[in-house]
């Protein structure tokens, strides 16, 4: 069986040992697992590569998790990426709605559960293959159906011309049959001519 490209997932924290603990949790997974110390290292991230998923620290000096996710929205590139929020503090309705807000798809409490994350973390890897998949997909069927039509407009045109030659011929024959009936008339003209003057 061929083994499955690995993807990328983008670990955004501020504290050096967070991103430790993230990898220590998914490199078991075997994925590109690459860290990211600010919202602002998240954005230049974005801009070099896709990820399967981001896994977002909330609270962050300079730009926060939630600044960080709506730019993240903004782009066409990266606006359908999944986020999980990584938050210390306890998750607020407020909280949470800001989050939903800027798309987050879920919220994991600190310090996390290795086992939780990581389901999570494989089921939105295998939806972003799915997704890649369905993608590739579409693409060769686009590249095919181009195809087809050039075939088609090829058969249609190749089909305009058996016509115009068929037309053709047949008035070629038309033609032949008529030169043939006029070539007798003639041939016989006299013959019926003279046939005619030795009966009078």
């Amino acid at each position: 069986m061929e083994k499955e490209t690995p993807v990328n997932i983008l670990m955004v924290d501020d504290q050096p040992a967070n991103l430790l603990a993230l990898e220590a949790v998914l490199e078991s997974l075997g994925q590109n697992l690459v860290r990211a110390n600010s919202g602002e290292e998240a954005l230049r991230q974005l801009i070099q590569k896709d990820f399967a998923v981001i896994l977002l620290d909330v609270l962050m000096p300079g730009m926060n998790g939630f600044e960080t996710a709506a730019l993240i929205r903004e782009r066409d590139r990266s606006r359908h990426m999944p986020i999980i929020f990584l938050t210390a503090g306890g998750k607020t309705e407020t909280e949470m709605f800001q989050g939903y807000a800027v798309g987050a798809i879920d919220y994991l409490l600190k310090p996390i559960r290795p086992a939780i994350l990581r389901s999570k973390v494989l089921v939105l890897m295998d939806l972003y293959r799915k997704t890649e998949e369905v993608g590739r997909l579409n693409e060769e069927l686009h590249r095919r159906t181009g195809e087809f039509d050039a075939l088609n407009l090829t058969f249609k045109s190749e089909k305009e011309s058996r016509k115009h030659l068929e037309e053709k011929l047949r008035l070629s024959e038309e033609f032949v049959k008529n030169l043939k009936a006029d070539l007798e008339k003639r041939a016989l003209g006299p013959a019926m001519a003279a046939e005619e003057s030795r009966s009078k």
